[in-house]
């Protein structure tokens, strides 16, 4: 099962391109909301099935006492369970210190931190509501957490105004330690025809980047490489994600359920409260009256690993159908399969272990190669398969 949290949606920052939109309510979720959510959730995963829970908001630590909380809930009441929780937590920075800090160590709690790069570009689009520069007091953050040897990742949102810093903003954070990058195309703002030429040119250099540094390092990673391998690898029909099953929800902050965090207080979406339980009726419904009576992704050469076949709720945020993807949308997947094909070429050829990894998973499971890497192994090797 997979769920996220939403502790808080109020946020200490107002970030330009956030898709949570900066009218964010005040709203944080309440001690008794926090502890009936855990029953709901513990109750819906299937027996000894890993459960993914992640904390977010606005920022998640404005309320990092539930934090607390939830641990202790998880301890006293599910004892049983608590070996199949997996956490993880998305935060800006601002308000790390020792004791949290601590806390996630000793629960192995998966961090992310929201940093676009450089503090010429991270203020570009990261703002504090009150003015205040919070740029180096994120750094020191990062700092003490890499002093109490808390492994992180830098989340870093790529957009029309700072992507030809991407590569830049790479090497700035790896000459910092920081091995573990996810790189977060905007989705919701608008790229221009030059800032998607110039988001091709910094791919060609993060794409070597990857190559001879990443591929190098075993616990180095990179999403837009790394997270797609799988998807060239094994032969798969499209499908979108499980947003809005039992499997896969989202909690905000008034206990409400929704099927993902793009579509949060979107009453077309409200699914119900962890009291009262899933509607999943409502869910049908609402998916069957935003769906368009033909869609063309799917019938598509990239819709193996295009998120326009896959992220349904995005598309939604976008069009207002689930299965149209906008057209924006479709141009930057162009160019990440570009260099997602590039790479995973480059990669076979050098018999790089992160994909030999998984075409020898696909032997021992004898799972189909997909047509895109039989086409790769076939140019490598000069053979037919």
């Amino acid at each position: 099962m997979e769920c996220t949290l939403y502790l808080t949606e109020n946020c200490n920052l107002k970030c330009s391109y956030c898709y949570e939109g900066d009218d964010k309510r005040k709203k944080i979720l309440s001690s008794d909301d926090l502890k009936t959510a855990i029953d709901f959730i513990v109750q819906h995963n299937p027996e000894g099935e890993k459960l993914d829970l992640t904390f977010l908001g606005g920022e998640p630590l404005l309320n990092k006492k539930l934090i607390y909380e939830c641990m202790d809930i998880i301890n006293q009441k599910y004892p049983e369970s608590k070996k199949n929780f997996e956490f993880h937590i998305t935060t800006n920075g601002v308000l790390l210190d020792a004791d949290v800090i601590e806390l996630f160590k000793k629960y192995n709690v998966d961090v992310s931190i929201s940093i676009d790069g450089d503090k010429r570009t991270h203020n570009l689009n990261r703002k504090s509501k009150n003015g205040v520069d919070v740029y180096d007091n994120i750094i020191e953050n990062m700092r003490l957490m890499q002093k109490m040897q808390l492994s992180f990742s830098v989340r870093m949102t790529v957009t029309e105004n700072n992507v030809e810093f991407l590569y830049e903003n790479l090497q700035y954070f790896y000459h910092m330690g920081i091995h573990k990058f996810h790189l977060g195309i905007d989705n919701m703002g608008e790229w221009t025809k030059q800032g998607l030429k110039i988001l091709d040119e910094q791919m060609y250099k993060m794409d070597q980047f990857y190559l001879d540094v990443i591929c190098r390092e075993k616990d180095a990673t990179l999403n837009l490489h790394d997270y797609k391998i799988g998807t060239f690898v094994a032969a798969s029909i499209p499908q979108y994600c499980s947003g809005g099953s039992a499997g896969h929800l989202t909690i905000n902050s008034s206990g409400e359920l929704f099927p993902c965090g793009y579509v949060v207080n979107d009453e077309v979406w409200n699914l119900g409260t962890v009291r009262t339980g899933l509607n999943r009726k409502k869910f049908l419904e609402s998916a069957r009256g935003h769906v368009a009576p033909k869609a063309f992704c799917h019938e598509c050469d990239i819709a193996f690993t295009c998120s326009g076949a896959k992220c349904g709720f995005c598309n939604y945020v976008k069009t207002g159908k689930l299965n149209v993807h906008s057209e924006q949308t479709c141009k930057r997947e162009r160019i990440l399969y570009k260099h997602n094909l590039n790479v995973y070429k480059q990669m076979y050829a050098r018999k790089d272990m992160r994909l030999m990894r998984y075409l020898q998973i696909a032997r021992d499971q004898k799972i189909e190669l997909s047509k895109i890497m039989k086409t790769i192994i076939c140019e490598v090797e000069q053979v037919s398969i």
